[in-house]
């Protein structure tokens, strides 16, 4: 079976590949004679590399198999901005902007509000403390500078209903748009899914009643083993690896550990996208979404991937079943759409907020470029700077010489003057500058030496002393950037169109698949041809 699947997604994408653009006016011909969708399902996959998508498709049955089967993927897809993390790539996800328009560099920076130079954690906002848990900061969009998809459905249809959960806060608040809504997370110091004052002074009913109904029964389960079957484990490494984990807990079954807090623990388990897509299914029945004639959106991130992509890498066996699981509850979800509004009513949307590189050491064993950098590797990086800060005192000057010397440090590949990046075009055409250029924010400086006028980009393969063990993201090497993008709707030709295309492209699109004007200035274009 799994041969003659992939033999038919062979012939299909030679066949759109054979006609090019001519396949992208055929899917628009085809959506002119059809119904205007109800609904929109974004789901955002956090830390989903193209490569490990694809690599897994053997063992996809469920709601992957079926978007990948019957969804027109856009196999170039990648994020074009330099910071490859969480925060900046829903941003643009969601507003069809690069960072340097929706103002999200990274999940952290610098900013100076009131005065004083600050560290800003992206959309945590001590103003708008946790609905319920008024001593705890919550999170608002105060930050993004642009409005987003939610935005200009509700801007042509105020009745639209808009709705974003996910296991953090950052994936369900830039996906829900900067007007109040029904926007909640998982938070990990309270154990249930919450959402802030800025979206509300009370939680309606079927959350209050999934948070102390449905979700203790999803999250009892304190053993997290392989479920995975036999036949699919060789597509990933053998379970023990010594850089996985703690370093010590590296094989199945996992558990708490003693003394540790079991919501952090089982927020980084497959459960909590679980419970994620549950949430997500009372939200679509309580809420109606999709019953009538005014479109509405369910965004949906699904955060597991990233945290056990973090802690075990991606080609671990604990990746293979956190996918193998959530395939599985995904079509559950996808048959609930089915059943509650119509897939043919509905445009899903799949796509990830970056991609992320396996584990150094891995890489390293198969021959590609792997380092995992220690405290000591920060040595070579203190001789150029004591050089540079011991020959002048000019802050000028000294960005100037750093950004000269930097590359001469082993694990850092290329430097550049911030100063050089704020101009209103990229300085010059090569790729990796206009990256940089994409991900130039002035006042909110992210990077290791920003604050000293000066971006870098690590080396190809290279994880720093930040993480010591597991996997990490976050550069502008493609397996930090090519993540997966399929369309399902109904029109819309099954198949395989490989030519590169952005995140950004993502909002506008669905803006013109349901009929809503978006801002003139994007980044991003309607890949279906009709903006």
């Amino acid at each position: 079976m799994d041969a003659r699947r992939r033999w038919i997604r062979l012939v299909g994408a030679m066949a759109l590949v054979g006609v090019g653009c001519a396949a992208t006016s055929g899917a628009a011909a085809d959506l002119r004679g059809q119904e205007p969708p109800r609904l929109v399902v974004f789901l955002v996959v956090d830390q989903l590399p193209a490569w490990l998508f694809d690599h897994l498709d053997p063992a996809f049955e469920g709601g992957f198999r079926r978007l990948r089967d019957s969804g027109l993927q856009f196999t170039g897809a990648t994020h074009d901005h330099a910071v490859t993390e969480t925060a900046p790539g829903h941003a643009t996800l969601a507003t069809g902007t690069e960072p340097r328009k929706h103002g999200v560099p990274a999940n952290d920076w610098w900013q100076r509000i009131g005065g004083e130079e600050t560290h800003v954690l992206n959309v945590v906002d001590p103003e708008t403390p946790l609905l319920g848990a008024p001593g705890l900061p919550g999170a608002s969009p105060q930050v993004l500078r642009r409005t987003g998809l939610a935005d200009w459905l509700r801007d042509a249809h105020a009745d639209a209903r808009i709705v974003a959960v996910s296991g953090k806060d950052r994936g369900a608040v830039l996906l829900g748009g900067k007007a109040p809504g029904h926007v909640y997370w998982f938070d990990e110091g309270v154990g249930r899914f919450v959402t802030s004052t800025y979206y509300g002074e009370a939680y309606p009913e079927w959350v209050h009643r999934f948070n102390t109904r449905l979700l203790p029964g999803l999250s009892t389960d304190s053993v997290w083993d392989v479920a995975v079957p036999a036949e699919y484990r060789g597509l990933a490494r053998p379970d023990a690896f010594p850089t996985e984990g703690d370093g010590v807990h590296t094989t199945f079954p996992h558990q708490p550990q003693a003394g540790s807090s079991y919501a952090v623990w089982w927020a980084a388990t497959p459960g909590v996208d679980v419970a994620t897509l549950a949430l997500a299914g009372r939200a679509l029945a309580a809420e109606e979404l999709g019953q009538d004639d005014t479109p509405d959106l369910l965004a949906v991130s699904l955060s597991a991937t990233d945290r056990i992509g973090h802690a075990y890498g991606p080609g671990s066996l604990e990746q293979l079943d956190n996918l193998w699981r959530l395939d599985r509850a995904l079509g559950a979800f996808l048959d609930m759409v089915d059943r509650e509004v119509g897939l043919d009513r509905t445009v899903v949307v799949l796509t990830s907020d970056h991609g992320a590189m396996d584990l150094p050491e891995a890489r390293a064993a198969a021959g590609r470029p792997g380092v995992r950098l220690t405290r000591d590797s920060v040595t070579s990086l203190q001789r150029v700077l004591d050089r540079a800060s011991g020959a002048t005192s000019d802050p000028a000057t000294l960005a100037a010489a750093l950004t000269k010397d930097l590359p001469s440090v082993s694990w850092i590949d290329r430097a550049w003057l911030r100063s050089a990046l704020a101009g209103a075009e990229p300085p010059v055409a090569d790729s990796f500058t206009r990256i940089q250029w994409n991900t130039f924010v002035a006042d909110r400086p992210a990077g290791l030496l920003s604050r000293a006028g000066v971006e870098l980009q690590l080396a190809e393969g290279v994880v720093t002393w930040s993480y010591p063990l597991g996997a990490a993201h976050g550069t502008p090497w493609l397996y930090d950037r090519h993540v997966p993008l399929v369309l399902s709707y109904g029109g819309l030709p099954a198949g395989v169109r490989p030519e590169p295309v952005s995140a950004a492209d993502v909002a506008p699109t669905l803006a013109g698949l349901l009929g809503v004007a978006a801002p003139p200035d994007l980044d991003g274009r309607d890949l279906l041809g009709r903006r």
